[in-house]
């Protein structure tokens, strides 16, 4: 428990933000999947997948500014291409996935990935409900 919260010290706030965000997407998503959907262990599956992508995505994106940042300008251009290219292959062969095999619902992914976007348009609320009152902490205090 104690490495769990020197985790949650020591990570970028807002990362931990999108982190949370997808989360509680992807777990209100699945509960609206095992409600609507007829195969829900595929559906299940494709969300898991496009969380954990979505989730990478976000880690990636904390990792390649924090690394950017302390570089000159024309490497700092090459590095964010190459991080964005990275994410957008993994992206590409998540949904590759989904549509090659049958046990993996294609849609699942799919929405799985756009939590990404959601946690970040959510990240104010996901702040101040979740990340804050876990971590004990006050942007506006520091």
């Amino acid at each position: 428990m104690n490495r769990i919260r020197k985790w949650f010290e020591n990570t970028n706030e807002t990362l931990l933000d999108l982190i949370f965000g997808c989360l509680v997407y992807s777990l209100v998503f699945e509960l609206l999947g095992l409600i609507l959907v007829p195969n829900k262990g595929s559906y299940s599956l494709g969300l898991l997948i496009g969380t954990i992508v979505a989730i990478g995505c976000a880690i990636s994106m904390a990792a390649g500014i924090r690394h950017v940042l302390t570089m000159d300008r024309m490497g700092a251009t090459r590095s964010s291409i190459l991080y964005s290219l990275l994410r957008m292959i993994v992206m590409v062969f998540a949904a590759w996935l989904g549509l090659k095999y049958s046990q993996i619902s294609f849609p699942g992914v799919v929405i799985g990935m756009i939590g990404l976007k959601i946690a970040a348009h959510l990240h104010v609320y996901t702040n101040v409900y979740i990340t804050r009152p876990l971590c004990r902490r006050d942007r506006h205090m520091k």
